[in-house]
């Protein structure tokens, strides 16, 4: 099974909702980890709530690099986010206090942001923590963008061997504005960082051929059977996580 997971990192409305268009027309599910949005000062963030079709899971995108007061944070996305039953940390900040503190609020699973090579069996953390599960990712979008050799072909996505197995489930990452601008080197993303959250509608994947994100993405979702792809809380349910 697999998994299509966006970290949305305040990416405005317009880019996030066309991304999420192209799984919407082939009915396939995707799990967003969403940012607190308020904290954007542009306030072009996207607020999901509410606003996606009842396939797709919404899950927490919280940052904790510059903050001791954990409680506070997870206050806050909670509250905007209350649905929410997973997270995978900003830039993959996490910890025993920040673990126990979530697993207060309601939360099921994290999802580690490193890639793991390999497959890894979800696995609870502590027995302390009892139905709680962490989950790895097996590819990201943005740490291919480094990667020259890479074709950003869905044939060489990591993993492939397991899509079709309802017994374990491949986690991959994306990123909307990364797949809004098919983009597929670092350089690419660092000229349209500084307006991150501007939409550049002329320059996006649907004016000029695939050849980056978006192509390995399209690709990956015409190659696999809808009913291969689920969320991730739904496979933990299915599994018997929770």
């Amino acid at each position: 099974m697999i998994a299509i997971t966006f970290d949305v990192d305040w990416a405005p409305d317009r880019i996030v909702e066309d991304v999420v268009s192209v799984l919407d027309v082939r009915g396939i599910p995707a799990t967003l980890f969403c940012t607190n949005y308020t904290k954007d000062a542009s306030g072009n963030s996207s607020n999901l709530a509410s606003r996606l079709n009842a396939r797709h899971e919404v899950a927490l995108h919280p940052d904790f690099q510059h903050t001791a007061d954990y409680g506070q944070e997870w206050g806050r996305i909670v509250e905007l986010y209350p649905m929410a039953r997973g997270w995978r940390s900003h830039n993959g900040v996490t910890g025993w206090p920040i673990t126990r503190d979530g697993v207060a609020r309601g939360l099921r699973y994290e999802v580690f942001s490193s890639v793991f090579s390999d497959y890894v069996v979800p696995s609870q953390v502590n027995g302390a923590l009892k139905g709680y599960y962490a989950l790895t990712t097996a590819f990201w979008d943005s740490h291919r963008l480094h990667d020259a050799s890479f074709s950003w072909t869905a044939a060489d996505l990591p993993l492939r061997r397991l899509f079709h197995d309802e017994r374990k489930l491949v986690v991959l990452g994306f990123h909307p504005n990364i797949l809004y601008y098919d983009m597929r080197t670092a350089m690419e993303y660092d000229n349209r960082k500084p307006s991150y959250h501007q939409v550049a509608e002329q320059d996006c994947y649907r004016h000029r051929p695939l050849c980056g994100a978006m192509r390995l993405l399209t690709e990956l979702l015409n190659e696999v059977p809808v009913d291969k792809f689920t969320t991730i809380s739904a496979f933990g349910k299915n599994a018997g996580y929770w």
